[in-house]
């Protein structure tokens, strides 16, 4: 693995495979809630509105804390704070198993969000990968992400149908308790080449708000948060919506659920590994218009009631749609990180919580808005999505910088 960074090649193999699966795990640990949570809202006499509250209360907390999150580990280094993050998720998510009613469920949903630790990680994938690899580092860490949850989506089902829905909850916590363990013994802050909360300079270079003001001079940096934040939106909300919509308008059970959304997540994953293998060589922006294309091409059948009602149809263009969508993600990680980089190296932490910090807060509205609309008519997030699309390819094609 030539690419990691060379003076501490053993360590940060160690580390590498401990971060991977720390994302792996926690996506894992999402994406058997999702699959158990419908039933979980129904139970507690919820309705598709309090679904989206109780799925966009998690990023809300988890983007209220990305920015304090992110100027501890740039001070006191990644470890210290990944373990503060990761016990308090474990708090958060064993508390919401105890749920009696829907205004419990969503408090405790809001305290496991509070574990904001995803961008310590993301961030420890920076340092560990050369600027001329950063491509293949998010490749990593997006297909570690999206192998995670489709675990999750496999088993999720059944253990909502076998052992109940509440044990979404309890079998999320345990694994993600087991992870926890295996990241503390193998992350040490001296093993981090981009972390020395000692060194006077990297202090100076803490997050804060002159920091932010830095990033935000520059207008491409802008453009990739704009951008990732509509790849944040959809992430956050399509896949939860799609599990309602399966679950409640097509009357599916949790298990019959969870084989369509393991066919639709594998392609997801497999174009996220293929994105992620030809992104340094074609370029995050035309990576990222190419995807964008496909949404906004197989969105538009959604307007024909008719088809999109037929069961094949609809999951079908789904599918597809969840391709483009895996061809802009990593793209999305990448073009930030070359970004930030061509700014100033120092600031990824700062960069990449900033851009995490709006992100959460976008995924969190996702599922809101989708649960709102989606009351009106149950077609109308689509009709957002790719009214986004669109607004996203032509800031790609117009605004980002064609060397990226």
């Amino acid at each position: 693995m030539t690419s990691l960074v060379k003076p501490y090649h053993k360590q940060v193999k160690i580390l590498l495979i401990a971060v991977l699966m720390a994302v792996a795990f926690r996506s894992l640990g999402i994406s058997i809630i999702d699959m158990g949570l419908p039933s979980f809202v129904l139970s507690l006499a919820g309705s598709l509105t309090s679904y989206g509250i109780i799925i966009g209360i998690f990023s809300i907390t988890q983007s209220i804390f990305q920015f304090p999150y992110a100027f501890a580990t740039d001070r006191f280094g990644r470890r210290k704070i990944v373990i503060i993050g990761i016990t308090i998720y474990i708090i958060g998510t064993f508390l919401c198993f105890f749920a009696q009613d829907i205004f419990q469920l969503i408090i405790y949903r809001a305290i496991q969000g509070i574990g904001a630790f995803t961008s310590i990680l993301q961030a420890i994938i920076g340092d560990i990968f050369e600027k001329e690899q950063h491509g293949k580092g998010m490749g990593y860490y997006s297909l570690a992400m999206n192998i995670g949850y489709f675990g999750g989506i496999f088993i999720g089902g059944y253990i909502s149908s076998y052992l109940g829905f509440r044990n979404i909850f309890s079998i999320s916590g345990f694994l993600i308790s087991l992870i926890a363990i295996f990241l503390i013994i193998a992350l040490k802050d001296k093993n981090n080449p981009n972390v020395m909360s000692s060194n006077h300079e990297r202090s100076n270079m803490s997050f804060n708000l002159n920091n932010i003001k830095i990033l935000f001079k520059n207008n491409q940096f802008k453009f990739s948060v704009t951008l990732n934040c509509v790849r944040w939106f959809l992430f956050g909300g399509i896949v939860v919506y799609l599990i309602w919509v399966l679950q409640v308008q097509f009357l599916l059970d949790e298990i019959q659920t969870s084989y369509i959304l393991i066919g639709i997540v594998a392609l997801y994953v497999f174009f996220v590994f293929f994105s992620s293998r030809v992104i340094d060589k074609q370029g995050s922006r035309k990576m990222m218009i190419i995807g964008q294309s496909i949404v906004i091409i197989f969105g538009i059948p959604f307007f024909i009631d008719i088809l999109i009602y037929n069961i094949i149809i609809f999951v079908v263009l789904c599918a597809i749609i969840g391709i483009g969508i895996a061809l802009f993600d990593p793209a999305g990680n990448t073009l930030l990180l070359e970004i930030i980089e061509d700014i100033n190296p120092e600031l990824k932490g700062s960069g990449i919580g900033f851009n995490n910090a709006i992100g959460f807060f976008f995924g969190a509205l996702a599922p809101m808005i989708f649960s709102v609309i989606g009351e009106i008519n149950i077609l109308a997030p689509f009709y957002l999505i790719i009214a986004l699309m669109i607004l996203s390819v032509i800031i790609s094609y117009k605004c980002v910088n064609r060397c990226y």
